[in-house]
């Protein structure tokens, strides 16, 4: 796909412009592979210094509202990063946390997954569990299988796939790693839950949403951004995505961040 390289100094001028014409910008920002170079192991993907640092200088910008929004805990999310100002989506958005609320928000209630779902997914869940050469991270609302290969990914997934066919559960393979998760809530919700909190909150109007993400379940984000911009870090996959524009990995999303934060 002839995707934008927003690096490249025609599209970070045509990106800035759509900024500058904006009174109000809701930025979301996924966290592995976008902020933080992908790790095997997940507890040591620390976000890049410079990337963090430059987060921090777009929180104080009286025009800027951050949120990150990540698979992972919001517990866990909060602990890699550790910004104030800022609103935390976890495990996909199914936890929320806003900055201008002191309580954790669930926006899915667990109701809605049937009982022979909840069994199928405990089953598994124990099944993996015992495998010693297998990592599984439980989320609480789902988990995430990290898999040394492809070939191991590919295995589970179709397996998954399998006992999961029309359940209340979905199937997502990443960069290495294969997550459960409830049908019916997504990255994509998350922002416009989000998005809806900020505004009524502030009375915003003439607002721009920002997302940079680089997985599949980044997907469902970049297509509710509408008319603002939507940015995928390629990593080491090709450009087979739904965002107008791409990094090519952390690094560049650092220098992004930095290019917004007014830093250069």
């Amino acid at each position: 796909m002839n995707k934008k390289y927003a690096l490249k100094n025609k599209y970070w001028q045509e990106i800035r412009q759509k900024i500058l014409r904006a009174d109000h910008i809701l930025f979301f920002s996924d966290y592995d592979g976008t902020l933080a170079p992908f790790n095997p192991v997940p507890a040591e993907a620390d976000a890049l210094t410079e990337a963090v640092e430059s987060l921090k200088l777009i929180a104080e910008k009286e025009k800027y509202y951050l949120s990150l929004v990540s698979g992972r805990q919001l517990s866990d999310l909060k602990n890699m990063l550790k910004l104030e100002k800022a609103n935390y989506a976890g495990s996909h958005g199914l936890e929320i946390e806003l900055f201008i609320s002191d309580e954790i928000i669930y926006p899915f209630s667990e109701q809605n997954i049937d009982q022979k779902s909840k069994e199928i997914y405990q089953d598994i869940k124990e099944k993996y569990q015992a495998k010693a050469q297998l990592e599984v991270e439980d989320k609480g609302f789902g988990m995430a299988l990290h898999c040394s290969d492809e070939i191991t990914k590919k295995e589970i997934r179709d397996e998954l796939n399998e006992k999961f066919a029309e359940k209340n559960y979905q199937v997502l393979a990443g960069r290495k790693i294969v997550e459960i998760r409830p049908q019916a809530w997504n990255k994509g919700k998350a922002v416009n839950f989000i998005a809806g909190k900020i505004s009524d909150k502030f009375a915003l109007e003439n607002y721009l949403k920002i997302y940079i993400g680089d997985d599949r379940t980044d997907e469902d984000a970049f297509q509710v951004i509408d008319e603002g911009i939507s940015i995928y870090v390629q990593n080491e996959d090709d450009l087979n995505t739904e965002a107008e524009y791409y990094l090519k990995d952390p690094h560049d999303t650092a220098e992004l961040l930095k290019l917004l934060a007014g830093e250069a």
